[in-house]
């Protein structure tokens, strides 16, 4: 959670408590204590476990207790700028696209993603950036904007500068849609879905995309509502875009144009009306996209597929509280023991997804139609976000999205396919309190093991799955050893198995879809 408060150049600007760097894209950590049960202070990033000390309600009221600040404060807003410097780190990470570039800002400063928001952006994370605001970026190039004494801007009024000025003293929308997309190894990984003041209206439905025409079409073919235009009755401001019993919001037309482009380019994009009756239908839609590209998580290696075509693997989706397996529609069925007897984990029904097997047109294997899920090892999506240099790219893909709130996971029963060579690999069976040897037959063979890289005396027993596997201290251990979608499994082990703590290490790479 950040504010587009970026301070004012220096300048004093009534509204503008801190003129220099204002909140400067710093995640906050400061509770509103006028709600009740608010602390004053907070982590600078909140961080939910499921199954975890702390309930989906507990977890509700802290975010709420970070995020309410109001509409008041700092009256230019430079919501853009302020995500930029949240979430860019100032040099490039593992995390970051090959030839990242880090952004500079006001006065030669550099973002905060590896300094005071630290830990925020994670390896092979889906990162959404969701601007909430009633009005426009006012993301400034040109600090002399904000001097009301300004030889160049000082004719027109300062609620208006942004607007009168946006060409000349702005930022070009470029400098986000590129730096927001440089933050991912795949732009699939990114989600950008603005709450804004477009007419409730042109909000798109579920799994619409954007009427980007009556959005941000040219001036004078685009709806009437989005036209940027000085309100006659107050001249001081624009015409409002949309407006609600609780005030009103203006045309946020650079917010949807980095929306715009962003699509073009692969991320994952939706525009919300912040004048709805409800956020319910903005989460939904959010949580879809969010959903759409977890679905497209990589898998670490190749599974071993049948002469059908299928894989010997079942995808199965506990329901959320309230909804039973015909949600699925044709996409699945009610998963039942060797009696016939439905399954239920805590008391929610599990549902088996129907596997559905890609056909073949013309020699080329093609997305099968029928709701349900398959194995992807052959779009060129898969290989673009999954594939790593000379390994091909794979993953479990949706043909019909679970619904939201279930909980998702992959069981595959067959061996692995190698990883990095001989008879010790990721997966072989190890007992951890046995002595390391040399020969695989013996219950601890993993330090002669190699990772998928290759790499020698790299793999240790996982006391947890009792195999071999590669220990981590964080997600670019992962990355380093090849396992590609993997991540740093870093709970503390006694949450995992009290006996086990004796056990060293604690940590391995494990594979965030099964």
């Amino acid at each position: 959670m950040i504010t587009s408060d970026m301070g004012t150049g220096g300048f004093t600007v009534p509204t503008c408590m801190r003129s220099d760097l204002g909140d400067d894209g710093v995640l906050r950590s400061t509770g509103n204590t006028s709600i009740t049960g608010c602390m004053a202070m907070y982590p600078t990033f909140l961080n939910f476990q499921p199954g975890g000390a702390q309930t989906p309600e507990e977890f509700g009221t802290n975010v709420g207790c970070v995020s309410t600040v109001g509409t008041g404060g700092c009256g230019f807003e430079q919501q853009l700028e302020a995500i930029l410097k949240a979430v860019s780190p100032s040099a490039p990470t593992s995390w970051t696209a090959d030839g990242y570039a880090p952004p500079t800002f006001f006065r030669g400063s550099l973002g905060h993603a590896d300094g005071d928001n630290l830990g925020f952006v994670r390896d092979n994370s889906v990162l959404a950036l969701i601007p909430v605001t009633d009005e426009e970026d006012c993301s400034a190039l040109d600090p002399e904007l904000f001097n009301p004494s300004s030889a160049t801007y000082g004719a027109t009024d300062l609620n208006l500068r942004c607007f009168a000025h946006a060409e000349a003293a702005l930022h070009p929308i470029q400098r986000f849609v590129n730096g927001f997309l440089q933050l991912r190894r795949s732009p699939g990984l990114l989600i950008y879905a603005p709450i804004v003041g477009i007419p409730t209206d042109l909000a798109p439905g579920p799994g619409e995309r954007p009427n980007y025409n009556a959005l941000v079409g040219p001036p004078g073919t685009r709806d009437e509502r989005m036209e940027e235009r000085v309100d006659p009755m107050t001249p001081s401001r624009l015409v409002p875009s949309c407006v609600t019993d609780n005030g009103q919001a203006f045309p946020p037309v650079r917010i949807v144009r980095v929306a715009q482009e962003l699509e073009t380019r692969g991320a994952g994009v939706t525009v919300q009306s912040i004048c709805q009756d409800s956020f319910a239908p903005a989460l939904d839609e959010i949580i879809r996209q969010i959903a759409s590209a977890l679905g497209a998580a990589c898998l670490p290696r190749q599974l071993n597929v049948e002469a059908d075509g299928s894989v010997d693997c079942d995808v199965v989706a506990v329901m959320p509280e309230g909804m039973d397996c015909g949600a699925l529609g044709a996409g699945g069925e009610v998963r039942t023991d060797t009696d016939g007897n439905a399954l239920f984990e805590d008391g929610n029904p599990v549902c088996t997804l129907f596997q559905r097997v890609p056909v073949r047109e013309g020699g080329v294997k093609q997305v099968p139609g029928e709701a349900g899920w398959y194995y992807d090892d052959f779009t060129e999506d898969v290989q673009s976000n999954c594939g790593s240099g000379s390994v091909a790219g794979q993953r479990i893909a949706f043909t019909s999205e679970p619904p939201s709130g279930a909980t998702v996971r992959l069981e595959c029963f067959q061996s692995v396919q190698s990883g990095g060579g001989g008879e010790v690999e990721i997966g072989t069976f190890c007992d951890p309190m046995a002595p390391e040897t040399s020969e695989s037959s013996d219950p601890n063979p993993c330090g002669q093991g190699k990772d998928p890289a290759g790499r020698d005396g790299q793999l240790d027993c996982d006391a947890v799955s009792r195999t071999c596997a590669v220990p981590c201290t964080n997600d670019s251990d992962c990355r380093s050893a090849g396992l590609v979608g993997f991540v740093c499994d870093r709970r503390p082990l006694n949450e995992v198995d009290e006996s086990l703590m004796s056990v060293e290490p604690h940590n391995f790479c494990v594979n965030p879809t099964c």
